[in-house]
């Protein structure tokens, strides 16, 4: 029986980067101060909540979020509506400047249609 040649093709197709880079003394910070070292692909690690300081490892029930769920969103949508009214703004602005030129603005395909129309 013939012996079978080792076909050796997996180390000349695998990338040598694919993996990423991984730190032995990675930092983890958590937002009560604890601090520890890990290993991870990052430097540094911060965090909200540790073993330190979380209700089910302590056995000490306090709020763990000091801004709620709501909070968070109602700052969101302030922000938007600022950016909205900032834009709208702008968009006035823009379309007084235009008028003043005396330049004709363009029309939406939905003004182009409807003027078709009648």
């Amino acid at each position: 029986m013939p012996s079978r040649k080792k076909v050796d093709i997996l180390p000349d197709a695998m990338n040598k980067d694919l993996q990423p880079k991984i730190y032995k003394d990675c930092v983890v910070t958590c937002a009560c101060g604890n601090t520890f070292v890990t290993s991870s692909i990052k430097s540094k690690i911060t965090v909200d909540i540790c073993s330190n300081c979380h209700p089910y490892y302590t056995g000490k029930q306090r709020f763990v979020d000091t801004e709620g769920r709501l909070e968070k969103f109602e700052k969101k949508m302030k922000v938007a509506e600022a950016r909205k009214a900032t834009l709208e703004s702008k968009k006035k602005s823009k379309e007084t400047t235009q008028k003043d030129n005396g330049t004709k603005t363009k029309k939406t395909l939905k003004e182009m249609l409807e003027a078709a129309r009648k």
